[in-house]
């Protein structure tokens, strides 16, 4: 196996330039933040759900999902017997925690399911679909029919006209409250694990943005091409321009007659 070329200047390998040389750039560091948000944000998510199912009232189990999560406010005079303890309050404030989750996760997913699909298209947040690789599309379809296959539930239309071709009943169609409850928390799970692979796929797209840097054979007048690594080759380059724009101006020659 023969030996990397070193710098003829530094001294360097290719593999030592691109270790010195990786900065991260602005794009990735926002896109690292955004990954940290959005799982901080799923722990949220999580902890919140194991408040939800217990603070859903045994009376309201049978409601439909979609009409008490649609008219949260409707519930407020209603009041519920509590044993010892007389009546309390429906939980209209829990009602309206868990339409307010549903519209921020579930809606977001029902408005790109036809685009993940399709593997092409605009996605809300991300921009379009076409600019990551096929391999990792085709992942994001997976894991929204993997989703689909294990509830038996379709999330948004199929695309075209919107008819639902998969034989599954669609989004929240017939649950009742609790299985609704269930069923947006799992979809919510979904929402934030798409978040990730999405953010996950945009910082691979960043790096590879990144200019390349490595050890290449530069030609010099006179030499045999001398293996010079991109770093050694910037910063003559930035001496010889810095050096250019200070170099002071020949005075002109005076002659006799302008004194």
């Amino acid at each position: 196996m023969s030996e990397q070329p070193l710098c003829w200047v530094c001294h360097r390998s290719e593999k030592e330039i691109s270790a010195f040389a990786d900065m991260e750039t602005p794009g990735e560091r926002e896109i690292v933040q955004q990954m940290t948000q959005v799982a901080r944000f799923k722990d949220e998510f999580i902890q919140s759900a194991d408040g939800w199912r217990k603070g859903v009232p045994k009376e309201f189990r049978e409601f439909g999902f979609t009409f008490v999560t649609s008219n949260p406010d409707q519930f407020k005079s209603i009041r519920i017997a509590n044993g010892l303890l007389g009546e309390i309050a429906a939980p209209s404030k829990l009602l309206g925690e868990i339409a307010e989750a549903k519209k921020l996760t579930v809606d977001w997913l029902v408005n790109v399911a036809p685009v993940l699909r399709k593997g092409d298209g605009e996605v809300t947040g991300f921009g379009p679909l076409s600019h990551f690789e096929r391999a990792d599309r085709d992942s994001l379809k997976r894991m929204l029919d993997q989703f689909e296959a294990k509830w038996h539930r379709r999330i948004g239309a199929d695309g075209g006209k919107g008819a639902n071709t998969s034989g599954y009943q669609q989004g929240f169609e017939d649950l009742k409250l609790i299985d609704g409850l269930e069923f947006m928390i799992a979809a919510g799970t979904l929402y934030y694990d798409v978040q990730s692979r999405l953010l996950d796929m945009a910082k691979r797209e960043e790096i590879k943005s990144k200019p390349k840097r490595g050890v290449l054979a530069v030609p010099v007048d006179g030499y045999p091409p001398i293996p010079l690594c991109s770093v050694c080759v910037d910063l003559m380059r930035e001496v010889s321009s810095r050096q250019m724009a200070v170099a002071p101006s020949v005075p002109q020659k005076v002659s006799a007659t302008q004194h």
